[in-house]
């Protein structure tokens, strides 16, 4: 897929924890899912199949996560840096405890060369959208839930010269 062809706003997604936690990505997500060319994944799809049924709607950029499982560990890395409309993208699951996670994700990136302008990261289930510095984190929350029940997945929009990152809740 053309750079050209990826619009200014990309679905972002984490902890979907598919089969484990939920059956099949809601219906109200893959509904707007149809219409899109790019996808990111933050990490714990859980099951390779998981990661095939997105596919089929759109190319996916993805991460491993700690839950995931030996076969998608084989195909996924723990980390990456993708290019999307001219615009260095940071992907990376997250670990440990949820205190101190973004600190963590932002160590990464650290390195002037590969630092990006976004980071999406996962592993908390807690959405997260925040500036540090010139760098934007964005967590999605997860599609699955979080601990107070709530489901969420990202849009990141990429357009003219802001980047934003914009979390969607689902009922």
């Amino acid at each position: 897929m053309s750079e050209g062809s990826v619009s200014g706003t990309i679905f972002v997604i984490s902890d979907t924890h598919l089969p484990v936690r939920a059956r099949d990505y809601p219906e109200a997500f893959l509904r707007l899912l149809s219409d899109q060319d790019v996808v990111l994944h933050a990490g714990d799809h859980v099951t390779l199949d998981s990661l095939r049924r997105l596919e089929s709607f759109a190319q996916v950029y993805a991460v491993s996560g700690n839950m995931d499982d030996y076969e998608l560990r084989k195909v996924l890395p723990t980390k990456r840096i993708i290019e999307l409309k001219g615009r260095k993208i940071g992907l990376f699951h997250g670990y440990g405890s949820p205190w101190g996670l973004t600190k963590r994700v932002r160590n990464e990136f650290s390195e002037e060369e590969e630092r990006p302008e976004v980071i999406i990261f996962g592993h908390s289930h807690s959405p997260y959208s925040k500036m540090h510095g010139s760098t934007l984190l964005f967590n999605p929350g997860s599609l699955s839930g979080n601990l107070f029940g709530g489901k969420s997945y990202g849009l990141l929009h990429l357009d003219g010269e802001q980047i934003k990152g914009e979390v969607v809740k689902l009922s």
